[in-house]
């Protein structure tokens, strides 16, 4: 009886994407190399993105990842920190952040993310398991 239980849950674990406990780890890193985003309507402004290479961290699947936006400037109000992640694998993701303010027209570029004055990072912690 005892067999059918334990197997039971170790099956059900592996149907769950879910691995042993002494294979789940967490990674984490700053990431500020900023690029053109996805989609910008041709002036290249409103949206930058930033890669991050996961490959180090050795994720058997794709990880669970939060990410934050720090700067000092622009980066409040800004559309995407937890919602613009796009190619999400094992190996890394990108994510795209969105800044446009109406007001005064102002639209993120890249240059002004990579900046001194807004110094714009996205720190981040991806977790899942590693076998």
């Amino acid at each position: 009886m005892n067999t059918k239980v334990i197997l039971s849950v170790l099956f059900a674990a592996v149907f769950a994407g879910e691995g042993p406990s002494n294979c789940y780890r967490t990674c984490s890193g700053v990431a500020s190399e900023w690029m053109v985003g996805d989609v910008t309507g041709g002036d290249n402004k409103g949206m930058v993105k930033v890669s991050v290479d996961l490959t180090a961290c050795g994720f058997a699947s794709p990880p669970h990842v939060q990410a934050m936006l720090s700067g000092r400037q622009y980066n409040i109000q800004t559309k995407g920190a937890s919602s613009g992640i796009r190619k999400l694998s094992k190996s890394g993701f990108d994510l795209n952040i969105h800044k446009h303010m109406t007001d005064n027209n102002y639209q993120i570029t890249v240059q002004e993310a990579m900046s001194s004055n807004s110094k714009w990072e996205l720190y981040w912690t991806a977790s899942g398991y590693g076998c």
